[in-house]
């Protein structure tokens, strides 16, 4: 018996189109920048060291790839932004501290450095999560023996079953021969 065509008709289906997936969303870049084009006409110094300061964590909004993205930019870009505001304050209250604030190599050390920290947190936020758990686990495992071993003492071995049985017995110890 031959197999049906998937379409009678021979026209061909178009593809389907994917769905984008929720952490991909790039709202929040669009209103990064609508806010810092809006801060630009008030304050353009300040604009400015925002959009170079936050470099490091628009590179990753841009590069970033994987489930996580968002959530990884984020992360850089909150300790980013903590380097920021330090030096933010002294550029809105003098706008002339703006010139001598650029050529300053410590400022940008602040600035970057603080994106260099939110990357390391998350190069090592996954293997110390990983080891807590794994202690968790242990911990676990630790008291499950233990509770065993109570109830071998309290009970006797006969508790445990034999090997063989993979299902606990349930008060059925008659069983029905297969048919």
């Amino acid at each position: 018996m031959a197999k049906k065509s998937a379409s009678k008709t021979g026209k061909k289906r178009p593809p389907l189109r994917r769905r984008r997936q929720s952490g991909n969303s790039n709202a929040g870049g669009v209103l990064f920048v609508i806010g810092l084009i809006g801060l630009g006409l008030f304050k353009p110094n300040v604009a400015i060291l925002i959009a170079m300061g936050l470099l490091p964590t628009i590179v990753l909004g841009f590069t970033g790839k994987g489930d996580n993205k968002t959530r990884r930019t984020m992360s850089v870009g909150f300790a980013n932004a903590a380097g920021i505001l330090v030096l933010i304050g002294d550029v809105w209250s003098n706008s002339s501290a703006f010139n001598n604030m650029i050529v300053d190599v410590n400022n940008w050390i602040v600035m970057w450095g603080s994106a260099a920290i939110g990357y390391a947190l998350n190069y090592v936020g996954p293997m110390i999560a990983a080891m807590v758990l794994q202690g968790l686990a242990q911990d676990r495992i630790k008291n499950i023996t233990q509770e065993k071993q109570e109830l071998v003492e309290l009970w006797g071995h006969e508790v445990l079953g034999s090997k063989d049985d993979d299902k606990p017995d349930l008060g059925m110890s008659t069983r029905r021969p297969a048919r």
